[in-house]
Parts: C-alpha cells; sequence; structure tokens
C-alpha cells in the first residue's frame, strides 16, 4: 500500500509524543511548589522600590508566577513542546496579542473621564435635546453655501 502524506507517520524519529511519568510527577511537584510560592507572595507585604508601591510589586511576583506555571502547563501538557516552529510562533503571538490587549485595557481603565458639555442629554443650554441638530442649517444660523439651501444635508 502506498504511503500518502495523511497516512505516514509524519511524527520524524519520536512516534510518540508520551511524556515520561517522572517528568510529568516533577512538573507537578514543581507547579505545587509554585503554588505555594504564591499563596506565600500574598501574606507577604514588599517593600516599594523608588515610586512604585509595595502592593504593585506584590502583584508583579503574583503574575510573574503565574506566567511561569501557565508556560508550564502550555510547554508540556498542550504539547507545544512538541508542535511544529509554525504552531509555536502562533502561541508566542496570541500571548503578545492577549498582553497587547491588557496593556491597552490597562490604559483605558486608568484615563480619567470628563464630561464634555453639549453631547449629553438634559442640559439646559440645549432644551433636554442633543447636541445634534435637528434641523440643518440651525435654526437662527444662516446657511453659507448653496447646497445646504437647496436640502443637501452635509455629513
Amino acid at each position: 500500500m502506498a504511503t500518502t502524506p495523511l497516512s505516514a507517520n509524519s511524527h520524524g524519529d519520536h512516534a510518540s509524543h508520551e511524556l515520561p511519568f517522572g517528568t510529568l510527577v516533577g512538573i507537578l511537584l514543581l507547579l505545587m511548589v509554585l503554588m505555594g510560592l504564591t499563596i506565600g507572595a500574598s501574606y507577604v507585604t514588599l517593600p516599594s522600590v523608588g515610586p512604585i508601591p509595595g502592593i504593585v510589586i506584590n502583584n508583579l511576583v503574583a503574575v510573574g508566577i503565574a506566567t511561569i506555571k501557565a508556560a508550564l502547563v502550555i510547554w508540556f501538557f498542550m504539547g507545544v513542546k512538541f508542535a511544529s516552529a509554525l504552531a509555536r510562533i502562533w502561541v508566542i503571538a496570541g500571548f503578545l496579542v492577549l498582553f497587547l490587549m491588557f496593556g491597552i485595557l490597562g490604559d483605558y481603565g486608568t484615563r480619567k473621564f470628563e464630561q464634555v458639555n453639549g453631547w449629553e442629554t438634559n442640559v439646559p443650554h440645549n432644551g433636554g435635546e442633543t447636541a445634534l441638530p435637528r434641523v440643518w442649517p440651525p435654526e437662527g444660523k444662516p446657511s453659507s453655501t448653496p447646497e445646504v439651501e437647496q436640502g443637501f444635508r452635509p455629513r
């Protein structure tokens, strides 16, 4: 029987992606130690470093430990260790997008929102309507172009 790309063993030297039991137990123990470090770090208040408060340092330590745990799970248990280079690139790209998204949302969450007069409703100076004109040209303002006088509404 002829082999086709779909039926041929494309795994190369390693026909199986099973990890040895000792490796799995080692990863489990390492994850348990990292969990203990996370719990221990939650009870310790780290000192401030320059302008960075200690609570921020605590959060950075916790996120760092969580990142290491996630990398172990992804690398070994999700099989990225045995994946092709292209699959590894996609995994890394996905996490870069995730971190970029958290950066953007973090920046958005720290912004001070200022109320702009005229764009909200129920403001005394615009009669309770929105700031967008309902009639073009607005009442009391002469039209400056002949297109407006002919019923053309600019966008």
